[in-house]
Protein backbone atom coordinates (compact mmCIF):
# COMPACT_ATOMS: atom_id res chain seq x y z
CA UNK A 1 0.00 0.00 0.00
CA UNK A 2 2.33 2.31 0.69
CA UNK A 3 4.30 1.59 -2.86
CA UNK A 4 1.25 2.48 -4.27
CA UNK A 5 0.43 5.60 -2.17
CA UNK A 6 4.15 6.79 -3.25
CA UNK A 7 3.37 6.29 -6.73
CA UNK A 8 0.28 8.25 -6.88
CA UNK A 9 2.02 11.38 -4.88
CA UNK A 10 4.52 10.84 -7.88
CA UNK A 11 1.95 11.13 -10.83
CA UNK A 12 0.12 13.91 -8.85
CA UNK A 13 3.58 15.84 -8.49
CA UNK A 14 4.16 15.45 -12.03
CA UNK A 15 1.27 17.01 -13.15
CA UNK A 16 0.76 19.76 -10.71
CA UNK A 17 4.13 21.02 -11.09
CA UNK A 18 4.89 20.07 -15.03
CA UNK A 19 8.12 20.65 -16.46
CA UNK A 20 7.91 21.71 -19.87
CA UNK A 21 10.33 23.28 -21.94
CA UNK A 22 9.25 26.57 -24.24
CA UNK A 23 10.36 27.10 -27.56
CA UNK A 24 9.57 29.91 -29.60
CA UNK A 25 10.15 28.58 -32.69
CA UNK A 26 7.26 26.02 -31.75
CA UNK A 27 4.35 28.81 -31.05
CA UNK A 28 5.84 30.30 -34.40
CA UNK A 29 5.07 27.33 -36.33
CA UNK A 30 1.30 26.86 -34.58
CA UNK A 31 0.35 30.59 -35.39
CA UNK A 32 0.99 30.07 -39.13
CA UNK A 33 -0.85 26.92 -39.34
CA UNK A 34 -3.89 29.13 -37.18
CA UNK A 35 -3.19 32.08 -39.55
CA UNK A 36 -2.07 31.20 -42.96
CA UNK A 37 -0.70 33.79 -44.87
CA UNK A 38 -2.74 34.48 -48.25
CA UNK A 39 -1.15 32.53 -51.32
CA UNK A 40 -0.24 34.81 -54.23
CA UNK A 41 -1.83 33.28 -57.13
CA UNK A 42 0.61 33.29 -60.18
CA UNK A 43 -0.83 33.65 -63.66
CA UNK A 44 -1.93 30.48 -65.28
CA UNK A 45 0.18 28.86 -67.79
CA UNK A 46 -2.83 29.31 -70.76
CA UNK A 47 -2.07 33.03 -70.73
CA UNK A 48 1.29 32.74 -71.50
CA UNK A 49 0.55 30.45 -74.13
CA UNK A 50 -2.22 32.91 -75.43
CA UNK A 51 -0.32 35.67 -75.46
CA UNK A 52 2.71 33.56 -77.43
CA UNK A 53 0.49 32.76 -80.13
CA UNK A 54 -0.68 35.93 -80.60
CA UNK A 55 2.94 37.56 -80.86
CA UNK A 56 3.98 34.43 -83.24
CA UNK A 57 0.46 35.44 -85.35
CA UNK A 58 1.24 39.14 -85.72
CA UNK A 59 5.32 38.40 -86.80
CA UNK A 60 3.36 36.25 -89.74
CA UNK A 61 1.28 38.73 -90.50
CA UNK A 62 3.79 41.29 -90.58
CA UNK A 63 6.25 39.23 -92.24
CA UNK A 64 3.52 38.29 -95.05
CA UNK A 65 2.06 41.83 -95.66
CA UNK A 66 5.14 43.61 -97.11
CA UNK A 67 4.59 46.76 -99.65
CA UNK A 68 4.10 45.72 -103.01
CA UNK A 69 6.99 46.43 -105.37
CA UNK A 70 4.35 48.09 -107.99
CA UNK A 71 4.30 50.76 -105.95
CA UNK A 72 7.52 52.05 -107.26
CA UNK A 73 6.99 51.42 -110.77
CA UNK A 74 3.87 53.91 -110.44
CA UNK A 75 5.89 56.02 -108.69
CA UNK A 76 7.99 56.01 -112.17
CA UNK A 77 5.66 55.59 -114.44
CA UNK A 78 3.80 59.05 -112.80
CA UNK A 79 6.87 60.98 -112.54
CA UNK A 80 7.57 59.78 -116.47
CA UNK A 81 4.24 61.33 -117.32
CA UNK A 82 4.91 64.74 -116.20
CA UNK A 83 8.28 65.07 -117.38
CA UNK A 84 6.94 64.26 -120.97
CA UNK A 85 4.57 67.03 -120.39
CA UNK A 86 7.65 69.22 -119.22
CA UNK A 87 8.91 68.32 -122.84
CA UNK A 88 6.12 68.87 -124.71
CA UNK A 89 5.75 72.45 -123.43
CA UNK A 90 9.01 73.11 -122.89
CA UNK A 91 9.24 71.96 -127.08
CA UNK A 92 6.61 74.68 -127.51
CA UNK A 93 8.04 77.08 -126.58
CA UNK A 94 11.51 77.31 -126.65
CA UNK A 95 12.94 74.22 -128.23
CA UNK A 96 12.87 74.17 -132.68
CA UNK A 97 14.71 71.52 -134.83
CA UNK A 98 17.44 74.11 -136.20
CA UNK A 99 18.19 74.83 -132.46
CA UNK A 100 18.98 72.02 -130.31
CA UNK A 101 20.54 68.71 -131.80
CA UNK A 102 18.41 66.23 -133.54
CA UNK A 103 19.98 63.23 -131.84
CA UNK A 104 19.59 64.96 -128.37
CA UNK A 105 15.29 65.69 -129.11
CA UNK A 106 15.04 62.17 -130.39
CA UNK A 107 16.56 60.61 -127.15
CA UNK A 108 14.50 63.33 -124.82
CA UNK A 109 11.19 62.37 -126.52
CA UNK A 110 11.85 58.52 -126.37
CA UNK A 111 12.69 58.74 -122.75
CA UNK A 112 9.87 60.96 -122.16
CA UNK A 113 7.33 58.68 -123.83
CA UNK A 114 8.74 55.68 -121.77
CA UNK A 115 10.85 56.10 -118.72
CA UNK A 116 10.86 52.67 -117.54
CA UNK A 117 11.45 50.85 -121.07
CA UNK A 118 14.33 51.92 -122.64
CA UNK A 119 15.21 50.40 -126.61
CA UNK A 120 18.06 48.03 -126.27
CA UNK A 121 19.73 50.07 -129.65
CA UNK A 122 19.48 53.48 -128.11
CA UNK A 123 20.62 51.93 -124.58
CA UNK A 124 23.79 50.39 -126.76
CA UNK A 125 24.64 53.66 -128.46
CA UNK A 126 24.40 55.70 -125.29
CA UNK A 127 26.79 53.64 -124.27
CA UNK A 128 28.88 54.65 -127.06
CA UNK A 129 28.70 57.79 -126.61
CA UNK A 130 30.59 59.63 -124.65
CA UNK A 131 28.58 61.08 -121.34
CA UNK A 132 29.81 64.51 -122.01
CA UNK A 133 27.91 64.46 -125.44
CA UNK A 134 24.57 63.75 -123.67
CA UNK A 135 25.42 67.27 -121.37
CA UNK A 136 26.87 68.92 -123.91
CA UNK A 137 24.92 72.23 -124.55
CA UNK A 138 24.20 73.64 -128.20
CA UNK A 139 26.71 77.05 -128.43
CA UNK A 140 23.64 79.31 -129.63
CA UNK A 141 20.89 77.55 -127.53
CA UNK A 142 22.98 76.77 -124.13
CA UNK A 143 20.29 78.62 -122.34
CA UNK A 144 17.38 77.33 -123.76
CA UNK A 145 18.74 73.39 -123.68
CA UNK A 146 20.12 73.99 -119.77
CA UNK A 147 16.00 74.47 -118.82
CA UNK A 148 15.35 71.23 -120.59
CA UNK A 149 18.19 69.27 -118.73
CA UNK A 150 16.88 71.22 -115.66
CA UNK A 151 13.21 69.32 -116.62
CA UNK A 152 14.21 66.20 -117.13
CA UNK A 153 16.73 65.81 -114.92
CA UNK A 154 15.38 62.49 -113.11
CA UNK A 155 14.94 61.45 -117.05
CA UNK A 156 18.46 61.79 -117.79
CA UNK A 157 20.14 61.11 -114.46
CA UNK A 158 17.87 57.56 -114.85
CA UNK A 159 19.79 56.93 -118.25
CA UNK A 160 22.90 57.99 -117.10
CA UNK A 161 23.23 55.98 -113.54
CA UNK A 162 21.29 53.00 -115.05
CA UNK A 163 21.78 53.16 -118.36
CA UNK A 164 20.86 49.29 -118.58
CA UNK A 165 17.36 48.91 -117.57
CA UNK A 166 16.07 44.85 -118.03
CA UNK A 167 14.33 44.38 -121.28
CA UNK A 168 11.94 41.52 -120.10
CA UNK A 169 10.30 44.74 -117.76
CA UNK A 170 8.67 46.33 -120.67
CA UNK A 171 5.27 46.91 -120.17
CA UNK A 172 4.51 49.45 -123.36
CA UNK A 173 5.46 46.86 -125.15
CA UNK A 174 3.87 44.25 -123.97
CA UNK A 175 0.57 45.71 -124.18
CA UNK A 176 1.50 46.54 -128.07
CA UNK A 177 1.74 42.69 -128.89
CA UNK A 178 -1.40 41.53 -131.04
CA UNK A 179 -3.30 39.06 -129.33
CA UNK A 180 -3.51 35.90 -130.47
CA UNK A 181 -6.24 32.72 -129.68
CA UNK A 182 -6.15 29.54 -130.93
CA UNK A 183 -9.79 28.27 -131.69
CA UNK A 184 -9.87 24.34 -131.81
CA UNK A 185 -11.89 22.68 -134.85
CA UNK A 186 -13.17 19.38 -135.34
CA UNK A 187 -15.74 17.17 -133.18
CA UNK A 188 -15.42 17.21 -129.33
CA UNK A 189 -14.04 14.33 -127.96
CA UNK A 190 -17.32 11.91 -127.06
CA UNK A 191 -17.72 12.01 -123.06
CA UNK A 192 -16.98 8.22 -121.35
CA UNK A 193 -20.54 7.42 -119.48
CA UNK A 194 -19.59 7.08 -115.55
CA UNK A 195 -19.43 3.85 -114.14
CA UNK A 196 -22.40 2.89 -112.38
CA UNK A 197 -23.00 -0.45 -110.25
CA UNK A 198 -25.05 -2.86 -111.55
CA UNK A 199 -26.66 -5.13 -109.25
CA UNK A 200 -25.61 -8.85 -109.44
CA UNK A 201 -27.94 -11.08 -111.68
CA UNK A 202 -26.73 -14.23 -109.99
CA UNK A 203 -28.11 -14.91 -105.83
CA UNK A 204 -26.73 -17.95 -103.96
CA UNK A 205 -28.82 -18.99 -101.24
CA UNK A 206 -28.39 -21.04 -97.54
CA UNK A 207 -32.14 -22.18 -96.08
CA UNK A 208 -33.17 -24.62 -93.31
CA UNK A 209 -36.42 -25.61 -94.47
CA UNK A 210 -38.45 -27.02 -91.53
CA UNK A 211 -41.85 -28.49 -92.52
CA UNK A 212 -45.13 -30.72 -91.47
CA UNK A 213 -45.24 -33.47 -94.04
CA UNK A 214 -48.62 -35.95 -94.15
CA UNK A 215 -50.52 -38.30 -96.67
CA UNK A 216 -53.38 -36.58 -97.55
CA UNK A 217 -56.57 -37.92 -96.11
CA UNK A 218 -54.99 -39.33 -93.37
CA UNK A 219 -55.06 -36.54 -90.84
CA UNK A 220 -51.82 -36.81 -89.70
CA UNK A 221 -48.82 -34.76 -89.47
CA UNK A 222 -44.95 -35.41 -88.54
CA UNK A 223 -42.57 -32.51 -88.51
CA UNK A 224 -39.89 -33.13 -90.65
CA UNK A 225 -37.37 -30.72 -92.61
CA UNK A 226 -34.41 -29.96 -94.75
CA UNK A 227 -31.33 -27.83 -95.56
CA UNK A 228 -29.95 -27.25 -98.72
CA UNK A 229 -28.53 -24.73 -101.37
CA UNK A 230 -30.45 -22.70 -103.50
CA UNK A 231 -28.93 -20.16 -107.21
CA UNK A 232 -31.11 -17.42 -108.27
CA UNK A 233 -30.59 -15.46 -111.93
CA UNK A 234 -32.45 -12.26 -112.48
CA UNK A 235 -34.33 -12.67 -115.57
CA UNK A 236 -35.76 -8.98 -115.43
CA UNK A 237 -35.74 -6.42 -111.88
CA UNK A 238 -38.91 -8.78 -111.03
CA UNK A 239 -38.85 -11.94 -112.89
CA UNK A 240 -36.27 -14.55 -111.89
CA UNK A 241 -35.34 -18.13 -111.86
CA UNK A 242 -34.42 -20.74 -109.26
CA UNK A 243 -32.82 -24.14 -108.48
CA UNK A 244 -30.83 -26.18 -106.89
CA UNK A 245 -30.47 -28.91 -104.01
CA UNK A 246 -32.31 -30.05 -101.01
CA UNK A 247 -31.62 -32.57 -98.33
CA UNK A 248 -34.67 -33.57 -97.04
CA UNK A 249 -36.31 -35.67 -94.07
CA UNK A 250 -39.66 -36.62 -94.74
CA UNK A 251 -41.21 -38.66 -92.34
CA UNK A 252 -44.71 -39.66 -91.80
CA UNK A 253 -47.62 -42.11 -90.18
CA UNK A 254 -50.82 -43.45 -92.22
CA UNK A 255 -53.01 -45.92 -92.44
CA UNK A 256 -52.25 -49.32 -94.01
CA UNK A 257 -55.52 -48.63 -96.12
CA UNK A 258 -53.13 -45.23 -98.07
CA UNK A 259 -50.42 -47.89 -98.19
CA UNK A 260 -50.16 -49.22 -101.80
CA UNK A 261 -46.29 -50.64 -102.19
CA UNK A 262 -45.87 -52.15 -106.13
CA UNK A 263 -45.10 -56.08 -104.90
CA UNK A 264 -46.75 -59.37 -104.86
CA UNK A 265 -45.86 -59.76 -101.13
CA UNK A 266 -49.54 -60.64 -98.88
CA UNK A 267 -49.35 -59.89 -95.40
CA UNK A 268 -50.93 -62.90 -93.17
CA UNK A 269 -52.11 -60.18 -91.25
CA UNK A 270 -52.54 -57.14 -92.41
CA UNK A 271 -50.70 -54.28 -90.59
CA UNK A 272 -53.09 -51.36 -88.70
CA UNK A 273 -50.36 -48.26 -89.22
CA UNK A 274 -47.25 -47.37 -90.94
CA UNK A 275 -44.72 -44.96 -89.76
CA UNK A 276 -42.46 -43.70 -93.08
CA UNK A 277 -38.70 -42.04 -92.58
CA UNK A 278 -37.34 -40.94 -95.99
CA UNK A 279 -34.13 -39.58 -97.15
CA UNK A 280 -34.97 -37.26 -99.95
CA UNK A 281 -32.96 -34.97 -102.03
CA UNK A 282 -35.47 -32.13 -103.66
CA UNK A 283 -34.58 -30.36 -106.87
CA UNK A 284 -36.80 -27.19 -107.04
CA UNK A 285 -37.16 -25.24 -110.62
CA UNK A 286 -39.20 -22.25 -109.45
CA UNK A 287 -40.09 -19.07 -111.29
CA UNK A 288 -40.58 -15.51 -108.98
CA UNK A 289 -42.60 -12.96 -109.60
CA UNK A 290 -41.63 -9.65 -107.29
CA UNK A 291 -44.91 -7.92 -106.37
CA UNK A 292 -43.04 -5.50 -104.09
CA UNK A 293 -39.92 -4.01 -104.64
CA UNK A 294 -38.67 -1.37 -101.73
CA UNK A 295 -35.56 0.06 -100.87
CA UNK A 296 -34.74 -2.61 -98.28
CA UNK A 297 -37.44 -5.19 -98.16
CA UNK A 298 -39.18 -7.11 -101.08
CA UNK A 299 -42.07 -9.31 -101.66
CA UNK A 300 -42.39 -12.07 -104.38
CA UNK A 301 -44.22 -15.15 -105.23
CA UNK A 302 -43.16 -18.11 -106.81
CA UNK A 303 -44.37 -21.40 -108.12
CA UNK A 304 -42.42 -24.58 -109.99
CA UNK A 305 -41.95 -28.01 -110.03
CA UNK A 306 -39.90 -30.57 -107.81
CA UNK A 307 -37.66 -33.89 -108.29
CA UNK A 308 -37.74 -36.07 -105.78
CA UNK A 309 -34.74 -38.64 -105.66
CA UNK A 310 -35.46 -41.36 -102.57
CA UNK A 311 -31.98 -42.24 -101.33
CA UNK A 312 -33.39 -44.02 -98.70
CA UNK A 313 -36.88 -45.27 -97.56
CA UNK A 314 -37.71 -46.85 -94.13
CA UNK A 315 -41.39 -48.42 -93.45
CA UNK A 316 -42.46 -49.45 -90.07
CA UNK A 317 -45.40 -51.65 -89.57
CA UNK A 318 -47.61 -51.42 -86.84
CA UNK A 319 -50.26 -54.27 -85.90
CA UNK A 320 -53.40 -54.38 -83.59
CA UNK A 321 -52.41 -56.22 -80.23
CA UNK A 322 -49.82 -56.64 -78.80
CA UNK A 323 -48.47 -60.20 -80.22
CA UNK A 324 -46.24 -60.11 -83.10
CA UNK A 325 -47.86 -61.47 -86.46
CA UNK A 326 -46.13 -60.17 -89.26
CA UNK A 327 -43.06 -58.67 -90.81
CA UNK A 328 -41.97 -55.67 -88.53
CA UNK A 329 -39.76 -53.36 -90.70
CA UNK A 330 -38.78 -52.79 -94.34
CA UNK A 331 -35.88 -50.73 -96.11
CA UNK A 332 -35.36 -49.82 -99.83
CA UNK A 333 -32.68 -47.90 -101.11
CA UNK A 334 -32.08 -46.28 -104.36
CA UNK A 335 -35.16 -47.44 -106.34
CA UNK A 336 -37.69 -44.55 -107.02
CA UNK A 337 -37.14 -41.30 -108.36
CA UNK A 338 -39.96 -39.04 -108.85
CA UNK A 339 -39.24 -36.36 -111.50
CA UNK A 340 -41.08 -32.94 -111.62
CA UNK A 341 -43.72 -34.72 -109.89
CA UNK A 342 -44.03 -32.26 -107.04
CA UNK A 343 -45.76 -28.92 -107.26
CA UNK A 344 -44.58 -26.08 -105.39
CA UNK A 345 -46.17 -22.75 -104.16
CA UNK A 346 -44.72 -20.06 -102.08
CA UNK A 347 -44.61 -16.40 -100.57
CA UNK A 348 -41.14 -14.79 -99.90
CA UNK A 349 -40.21 -11.71 -98.08
CA UNK A 350 -37.09 -10.57 -98.01
CA UNK A 351 -34.74 -8.04 -96.13
CA UNK A 352 -31.71 -6.66 -97.82
CA UNK A 353 -28.81 -6.11 -95.03
CA UNK A 354 -26.30 -4.33 -97.40
CA UNK A 355 -25.81 -4.34 -101.35
CA UNK A 356 -24.68 -7.71 -101.31
CA UNK A 357 -26.27 -10.00 -97.94
CA UNK A 358 -29.85 -10.16 -97.61
CA UNK A 359 -32.10 -12.67 -95.45
CA UNK A 360 -35.24 -14.22 -96.56
CA UNK A 361 -38.55 -16.18 -95.45
CA UNK A 362 -40.34 -18.24 -97.26
CA UNK A 363 -43.74 -20.31 -96.22
CA UNK A 364 -44.42 -22.79 -98.79
CA UNK A 365 -46.06 -25.73 -100.01
CA UNK A 366 -45.17 -28.78 -101.76
CA UNK A 367 -48.57 -30.68 -103.42
CA UNK A 368 -47.90 -33.99 -104.93
CA UNK A 369 -48.66 -34.83 -108.41
CA UNK A 370 -48.07 -38.20 -108.65
CA UNK A 371 -47.53 -41.20 -106.00
CA UNK A 372 -44.27 -40.71 -104.08
CA UNK A 373 -41.96 -43.68 -102.67
CA UNK A 374 -42.11 -47.01 -102.38
CA UNK A 375 -45.63 -47.05 -101.16
CA UNK A 376 -47.09 -44.52 -103.75
CA UNK A 377 -48.30 -42.33 -101.42
CA UNK A 378 -49.77 -38.90 -101.93
CA UNK A 379 -47.36 -36.91 -99.96
CA UNK A 380 -47.50 -33.48 -99.22
CA UNK A 381 -45.33 -30.60 -97.35
CA UNK A 382 -46.16 -27.32 -95.93
CA UNK A 383 -42.94 -24.92 -94.02
CA UNK A 384 -41.03 -22.04 -93.95
CA UNK A 385 -37.84 -21.93 -95.51
CA UNK A 386 -35.52 -19.18 -93.71
CA UNK A 387 -32.12 -18.06 -95.98
CA UNK A 388 -29.44 -16.25 -96.42
CA UNK A 389 -28.73 -14.73 -99.80
CA UNK A 390 -25.57 -13.65 -101.39
CA UNK A 391 -25.17 -11.54 -104.60
CA UNK A 392 -22.52 -13.28 -106.97
CA UNK A 393 -20.51 -11.95 -109.90
CA UNK A 394 -21.37 -8.63 -108.94
CA UNK A 395 -20.11 -6.08 -111.93
CA UNK A 396 -19.53 -2.30 -112.33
Amino acid sequence: MKEGKDIDKLFKDGLENPDLPFNDLDWDNLEERLHPAPKRRGIPLFWYAAAAGIAAMLLIVFLLIKPNGKIETIARSKTGNRNQNNIEKSGDNAVKPNEVPEKQVDRGVNVAQNPLSINRRSTEEGHKQDNKDIFAPNVENGQKTKEILENNGNMLAGIRFKPELSPTINEVEFMEQPLSTKVETGKPDRMKPLAVKQKSRFVLSILAAPDLTSVQKSGQSSLSGGFGVEATYAVTKRISITTGAVYAKKIYDSDFSLYKPNTTYVFSVTPSNIHANCDVIDIPLNVNYKIFNGRRNSISVSTGLSSYLMLKEQYTYSYDGAAYKGPKDYTVRNQNQHYLGIANVGLEFQHKINNNLSISAKPFMKIPLTDIGYGNSRLSSTGVAISVNMNLFKKN
